[in-house]
């Protein structure tokens, strides 16, 4: 017996279960017609509502928390004060750094401008007298030796005036060498020297006192306070994140995909969104970035599949956990019958048509299968009825 005449049969017993109690005149089926209509595939799956532009704000220096005036979930305007730090460190730091520049720059003054005219002063009026009291004791010098010659005075007196005059030549020369010394006290290379330590101070105080300005944080721009990071009184480092901020409605999907599924997911593909808070509506979007990664989630391989929403819903804050639908095929207007029509006969699919008490079988091509539902692309036509398997017939 050919094997679809065994199928027939099997298919006709079935079918006289369904029928008993109805009357033994005529074999009755339970079926449907092959119908026209949208049909699609979705992947449905959770997710979660986070910003899409979400500006996260770092300390920029060390310091302890001591004002935070506005609270988490507050809006806040670009300016605004957000929070305030206290540095005592860098406070530290910047007194002691101004008492050395303090001291560098006197002592470049004393090196760049040389002696001071009370000490050029005295010296000069030092040399001045000595070169007097020298010219005085050369013309008695003469003079002695003049009377020397004539017998007038004794030697010893001569030599004694020329030892005046010899003390007062090498005095003279010891305060000008002095006065010399005096002027070129410090060389080309201590006076750039104390120059550049000045500099370097000056660059070190005008850093900390910038740094200091940033003791006060303000909002770099305006939006929701999305969280804090920290407390009044906690001790933050500079780079350490203590705030985000995220503008209202600007938000997008992360929607958890299961591992199984992620093959099916393609970017554009729309999405729609459902909360239970608000079960009476729902919100539209499309698939921004497939997943990059599968990461462990609750139990599950899921990916982060990234969503646009349309619309800038003020009501979808950041953090709510949301019931998502992607649909991954989308067809108008084709054929379809009820999947459990259509049975599967040595790989091949076919259907059973009604013709009187019998059930022919028909070989068809099928396209999109759903859960309920099967794409027929070729084997029968719109309005023809189909015979409905009652056992689950494997696919």
């Amino acid at each position: 017996m050919p094997k679809y005449r065994i199928l027939t049969v099997s298919i006709v017993v079935l079918l006289v279960v369904f029928s008993m109690g109805c009357g033994s005149e005529s074999l009755r089926y339970r079926t449907a017609k092959a119908v026209r209509h949208e049909i699609k595939l979705v992947v449905s799956t959770n997710g979660i509502i986070e910003p899409v532009d979400r500006s996260e704000v770092y300390a920029p220096i060390d310091g302890l928390v001591t004002e935070i005036p506005i609270l988490e979930g507050s809006e806040i305007a670009q300016g605004q004060l957000l929070m305030r730090l206290r540095s005592e460190q860098t406070w530290t730091a910047l007194a002691e750094t101004k008492t050395a520049l303090l001291e560098a720059m006197l002592q470049a003054k004393i090196v760049t401008s040389g002696p001071s005219k009370e000490e050029i002063t005295a010296l000069d009026a030092a040399i001045a007298e000595t070169a007097m009291q020298l010219d005085q004791a050369d013309k008695d010098l003469i003079d002695e030796e003049n009377l020397l010659a004539k017998g007038a005075v004794a030697r010893a007196a001569v030599e004694n005036i020329r030892q005046q005059r010899d003390l007062l030549q090498l005095r003279l020369g010891s305060q000008r060498q002095q006065k010399a010394d005096l002027l070129e006290r410090y060389s080309a290379e201590e006076k750039q020297w104390v120059q550049d330590k000045v500099k370097e101070l000056t660059g070190q105080v005008h850093r900390m006192e910038q740094q200091l300005k940033m003791e006060s944080i303000p909002a770099p721009k305006s939006g929701l306070i999305y969280s804090l990071e920290v407390k009044p009184g906690a001790y933050v480092t500079k780079g350490q994140l203590v705030a985000q901020i995220n503008q209202p409605g600007k938000v997008r999907l992360r929607a958890y995909v299961d591992e199984p599924d992620l093959g099916r997911i393609s970017r554009g593909q729309p999405v729609s969104i459902e909360w239970d808070g608000m079960a009476d509506r729902h919100w539209t979007g499309r698939v921004e970035r497939p997943a990059e990664q599968v990461v462990e989630l609750n139990n599950r391989s899921v990916g982060y599949v990234l969503c646009s929403i349309e619309g800038e819903p003020k009501e979808l804050i950041p953090n709510l956990n949301v019931n998502v639908e992607i649909t991954t095929d989308l067809k108008p207007n084709v054929l379809t019958v009820p999947r459990s029509a259509v049975l599967n006969r040595d790989g091949e699919k076919v259907v059973l048509v009604p013709e009187g008490e019998k059930a022919a079988v028909k070989p068809v091509v099928v396209g999109l299968v759903t859960s309920e539902e099967i794409e027929i692309l070729q084997g029968i036509d719109e309005g023809d009825s189909v015979v409905l398997n009652p056992h689950d017939a494997s696919m």
